[in-house]
């Protein structure tokens, strides 16, 4: 039986670092405006963006005239700068980006008035965004099954890679799943091959893979699958972790480790006093004390990192209960972690997790 692992630290902490080959369309909101000229204004598109967004259209001048055709402006797509400036109005669809176009239709009066500004949103339930929530109700979905799918990551900088975690997936026992790692974000320093490439092995809803490669510190990835036999016709990730992990110096006191399984469950009672339950879910509590340890510090960090105190998260860790078995890896919250010191240098805690679930 191995240790102990707590995968954590996520290296992938924006969606702004995730593109991918096939996305399933979102869609645009409906429009909030603030202005007082009379056009009107039409978003459409099948939203491609790898994150929610939501848009700012102003007019910036009228100095060729207020009406459509005449008038310009500015837009945003939430950055801290404004994408494009000067556009001149238009009655037929203009594009911004992400598959997003927006029109005007002239009203009574004049079109427009400088500061006229509309809002509206960009959404998708199953963007690249999704994968990195820890919500285990959510989850990124393509639009197509490819030959293969692909989801590249790009850091900022080299990084090092020691783990892979695919989580609540609907991919079928015959995908083929590699990962690639490269310095170049082509994929083909070595003779025209990617630098890493490691066969990730399928397993049912979760998949835990640690790396083996020596060299595994790269700036560019891309995970491909290809599952194109896939009964659903698409592919669908809940969660996806590349990172380390923390793995603790010795295991549980032996016999003291607990694994319940627990009824989510409903009662209601009827007047006559008959009881009717209402079963959801089962739910998996782990408990084991952890005796005489010397990474006490290491689990401290751990609690420091998932926790903000100015945002009020804590952030649920995959707990790997035995790295000889990928397979028993779970998503947990972790309730405390009290300890003693009954040595000078050791320290005993009792570490309580309970397991995240999803609605269904």
């Amino acid at each position: 039986m191995g240790n102990f692992r707590f995968l954590y630290d996520n290296l992938i902490t924006a969606a702004s670092m995730i593109s991918v080959s096939s996305l399933r369309a979102g869609l645009v909101t409906s429009v909030l405006k603030d202005g007082t000229g009379s056009a009107t204004l039409t978003p459409s598109g099948a939203f491609s963006g790898s994150e929610d967004l939501e848009y700012i259209i102003e007019i910036d001048s009228i100095a060729g005239g207020a009406e459509v055709g005449q008038a310009t402006f500015k837009w945003s797509d939430g950055g801290c700068a404004w994408d494009a400036t000067s556009v001149t109005t238009s009655a037929t669809n203009i594009l911004l980006n992400n598959g997003v176009h927006i029109k005007h239709t002239s009203g009574s009066g004049a079109d427009f008035v400088v500061g006229d500004k509309w809002y509206f949103k960009a959404i998708n339930l199953f963007n690249a965004e999704r994968l990195l929530e820890l919500n285990r109700d959510s989850s990124y979905r393509t639009a197509a099954l490819e030959e293969p799918n692909t989801i590249t990551i790009t850091f900022a900088a080299e990084q090092a890679v020691d783990a892979l975690i695919l989580f609540d997936h609907n991919l079928s026992s015959a995908a083929i799943i590699a990962l690639w790692g490269d310095d170049a974000a082509t994929f083909d320093s070595d003779s025209g091959s990617a630098q890493l490439i490691e066969t990730v092995t399928w397993a049912a809803d979760k998949i835990t893979h640690y790396l083996t490669t020596v060299d595994r510190t790269k700036r560019y990835w891309q995970l491909r699958i290809t599952d194109t036999a896939n009964a659903d016709t698409y592919l669908d990730i809940g969660e996806l972790f590349m990172g380390s992990y923390l793995e603790l110096a010795k295991n549980f006191s032996y016999g003291s480790g607990s694994r319940p399984i627990k009824s989510i469950l409903t009662t209601s009672t009827t007047p006559y006093g008959i009881s009717k339950k209402r079963f959801y879910n089962f739910q998996r509590k782990f408990s084991y004390d952890l005796n005489y340890i010397t990474d006490i510090a290491d689990l401290v960090t751990m609690l420091e990192t998932i926790t903000d105190r100015d945002t009020g998260i804590i952030k649920p860790v995959f707990f790997n209960e035995d790295s000889a078995s990928p397979a028993d890896t779970w998503l947990v919250e972790i309730e405390s972690l009290p300890y003693g010191m009954p040595h000078n240098t050791l320290r005993s805690t009792q570490l309580s997790m309970l397991e995240v679930l999803r609605s269904v």
